[in-house]
């Protein structure tokens, strides 16, 4: 245990829980899965993959031996570009993209703009395609800024509803980079996510019958201009509002996408960059609220979910504050991010939607990037090292 000395006891139980899993029949059968990253210099790109882990016809997400979540030391300075994330099976074969409860990329270093949680950088889910930032003639316009040495970790949650078992599948995750040096350089942005149930814990709520609304709010850290912002529901989600309480405006509000039965099949996202972004200050506070109208009659345990991702120009980079492992937020948000049995595991897929990136044709996009810089290292590392909170 001395690599641990000096680490807050609720950090240690986080690892433990984390190296543990659960103690069903089913984790304790599963192969441990590891990560290994290879960089792609000349296409600028980085691709991880966690492999192996067995994914049984017909599971529901409870059904699975979860993977604990990976840590990618990030072998690059400069800025991201976007990302895509994607099962194959243990040929390689794209499996439907249905397995993918949700994907979560997350940083450990930074805090959130509203609350000291882990910074979220990005998520997926099944209907997510590849995400870039904007780009003009290949250069990136926008970008989130990364330093080598940090630590990203990667945690997802499977389920399987198709017919077939896949045994050994391998998650890939492409993170497209600019190196430092590049020309323009990109603006650096940091995206913010909110939800309607406090920052750190289980976001999923109890859905009861009928009209129901649920809110949250908070103030931002830092001053800066708000460029984009999406959202995410479940079924019978009718509405999300986010509002400057302090001035009484509504920023954005809008409604899902749905089918027939009311599950939603997509989300409205506003880009506000043509005038410059919507200010966002500190001496203000915001309220994001979640509506939904549930016909069944009774109460939906989990059924509700309600959560905003958005991009941020922050007024000063170098002003945001540093990230705080002291808190009980920031600690809560560790257990439960580490913790594989938990039913949420941070599903904050309205950050996939973030309005200023844009739909990436996998192939296309990194061979436009190709001849911008010379050479090319392609080389496969094996990383043991586990996730942690550097």
């Amino acid at each position: 245990m001395g690599i641990l000395r000096g680490v807050p006891p609720v950090l240690v139980a986080a690892l433990m829980v984390a190296a543990c899993g659960s103690v069903g029949a089913a984790q304790m059968s599963a192969p441990q899965p590891t990560l290994r990253y290879t960089v792609d210099s000349a296409h600028r790109e980085i691709v991880v993959e966690v492999s192996p882990f067995n994914l049984p016809a017909h599971a529901t997400h409870h059904d699975i031996a979860q993977v604990p979540p990976q840590a990618l030391v990030i072998p690059v300075t400069g800025w991201f570009e976007g990302y895509a994330g994607e099962v194959v099976d243990s040929a390689g074969r794209p499996i439907p993209q249905t397995v993918i409860h949700h994907l979560n990329l997350i940083v450990p270093q930074r805090r959130e703009l509203f609350s000291t949680i882990m910074q979220r950088m990005g998520a997926a889910g099944a209907e997510t395609a590849p995400v870039n930032l904007p780009a003009v003639f290949g250069h990136p316009v926008l970008g989130y800024p990364v330093h080598q040495g940090d630590t990203l970790l990667i945690t997802i949650m499977l389920n399987n509803p198709t017919a077939v078992t896949y045994h050994d599948a391998r998650l890939r995750v492409h993170l497209p980079y600019a190196a430092t040096g590049v020309w323009p350089r990109p603006i650096s942005i940091y995206p913010f996510y909110v939800d309607v149930t406090p920052p750190a814990g289980q976001h999923d709520y109890d859905l009861p019958p009928g009209h129901s609304e649920k809110s949250w709010q908070g103030r931002p850290a830092v001053p800066g201009r708000m460029l984009a912002i999406g959202g995410h529901l479940h079924q019978y989600g009718v509405g999300l509002r986010f509002e400057d309480v302090t001035s009484g405006r509504v920023l954005w509000q809008t409604a899902p996408v749905t089918d027939g039965a009311g599950r939603v099949i997509g989300f409205p996202t506003k880009k506000f960059w043509w005038r410059g972004g919507v200010p966002l200050l500190p001496d203000h506070t915001y309220r994001l609220t979640a509506v939904y109208d549930n016909p069944t009659g009774h109460t939906i345990p989990d059924g509700a979910m309600g959560t905003l991702g958005g991009v941020f120009l922050p007024t000063d980079m170098d002003a945001w504050p540093p990230v705080d492992r002291t808190t009980a937020e920031y600690q809560r948000d560790v257990v439960v991010t580490y913790d594989t049995r938990m039913a949420d595991m941070d599903d904050m897929q309205g950050m996939d939607r973030s309005p200023t990136a844009q739909p990436a044709a996998t192939g296309a996009t990194a061979a436009t990037h190709a001849g911008m810089r010379e050479g090319m290292l392609n080389t496969s590392i094996p990383t043991r090292r586990s996730a942690q909170t550097p």
